[in-house]
């Protein structure tokens, strides 16, 4: 799994849409996940200072794995969800995870009925 450098994927302000600069980024990572069928990687979502922040990350964070999993062919249980964590509000890190480590595959909206 050391192949799979971190990386970090950046969002305009208020939107969930992936650009096309990450789009470049997320499939040199599908690429190397494919090279490594037994790595799984962490998509870790910023923004914890409010409600609206945390559902954007969990916005984020869910349209780059439905992204890696529909476009590239990746399967969705190679994913670690994670959100709501502190740091740049307009970026998703991703990494490697441990050969140990684990964690939810999918996680339910923490505030679905805000307004976008």
């Amino acid at each position: 799994c050391a192949n799979i450098p971190a990386s970090s994927i950046n969002f305009a302000n208020n939107s969930s849409k992936i650009s096309a600069a990450a789009q470049s980024q997320l499939a040199i990572v599908a690429a190397q996940m494919q090279a490594n069928p037994t790595c799984k990687v962490v998509v870790i979502g910023n923004g914890n200072g409010s409600k609206v922040q945390q559902q954007r990350s969990w916005d984020r964070v869910n349209a780059i794995i439905e992204y890696m999993s529909e476009k590239n062919g990746v399967d969705r249980g190679r994913f670690i969800f994670q959100y709501g964590q502190s740091g740049d509000a307009n970026s998703v890190m991703l990494r490697a995870a441990a050969s140990d480590e684990e964690g939810p595959t999918n996680v339910a909206p923490p505030f679905p009925n805000l307004k976008k």
